[in-house]
């Protein structure tokens, strides 16, 4: 009988990981290559393994920071905790987590995650040590043709984060790397959205069920960018976050920050 290791992911390891997520998640092939692309399992993979048997993996994607006054921290975003359907209720992705943990305290990342269902936030206070950090409510806003549209233009990758950059220069928030924005555009656009300049502000969003999901609006108001974007993509019904109490959405492993800090996209 082999023991259980908690190890940093192998090169190797990836198409097993890829089946793995597939299996668990329900995801398109195209979308889970998209994520060993830009972040390969090498790179942000964490696996318990029992010999050559990957039984549970997670993610932890390098690359952000915390920019908060003088403050640079960097910031390790957990995702996709996967375990093989066989191998549940062992206790294999709480180890992860706190391997994660226990590399986040040695290297000094802030670690942060955004729970898949409100249900999971004590699993990660307990696993991860992770207390809720935001929470948002969701304002549904109809189209009005009558309005006025802004200015529109579709953005690559490192124009947005050079934009957004420089509208978040005052305020606390995470600066997000390059190779998560270039997912999160990949998967925008696979779900009939995109990364937007709109006025002078800019727009992450896309389609979920008929309707126009805006996942982050900067520089901009809310429904001039709701409005501009539903007539964009064609959609009747644009669904926006604004700071509440309704939905629970971050939590993270430190010390409590700023209320006004913008977290930004979550790769949903």
């Amino acid at each position: 009988m082999y023991e259980l290791q908690i190890t940093r992911a192998e090169n190797r390891d990836q198409p097993t990981l890829h089946r793995l997520w597939e299996a668990v998640f329900g995801d398109p092939p195209e979308l889970v290559e998209a994520f060993f692309e830009c972040f390969p399992a090498e790179a942000a993979g964490w696996v318990a393994r029992r010999g050559d048997t990957i039984c549970s993996a997670a993610y932890l994607l390098p690359g952000n920071w915390l920019l908060c006054g003088d403050r640079y921290q960097p910031m390790g975003y957990v995702y996709a905790v996967a375990t093989d359907e066989a191998e549940r209720g062992k206790g294999y992705a709480g180890a992860l987590m706190r391997a994660m943990a226990a590399e986040a305290d040695e290297r000094g990342l802030l670690l942060y995650t955004r729970p898949a269902e409100r249900t999971l936030f004590p699993w990660y206070a307990k696993t991860l040590g992770a207390a809720q950090t935001a929470a948002m409510r969701e304002i549904s806003i109809s189209r009005d043709d009558s309005t006025e549209a802004a200015e529109l233009r579709p953005l690559s990758p490192a124009l947005y984060g050079a934009r957004r950059e420089t509208l978040l220069a005052d305020r606390p928030h995470v600066l997000l790397s390059e190779n998560l924005l270039r997912l999160q555009q990949f998967n925008s656009q696979a779900a009939g959205g995109g990364l937007f300049a709109v006025d002078q502000g800019c727009c992450a969003c896309e389609k979920r069920d008929g309707a126009l999901y805006l996942l982050e609006t900067i520089g901009i108001s809310d429904t001039r960018a709701a409005q501009t974007m539903m007539r964009h993509l064609g959609c009747d019904r644009a669904v926006v976050r604004a700071p509440g109490d309704d939905t629970p959405v971050a939590a993270h492993r430190g010390e409590p920050l700023p209320e006004n800090t913008h977290w930004g996209l979550f790769l949903e």
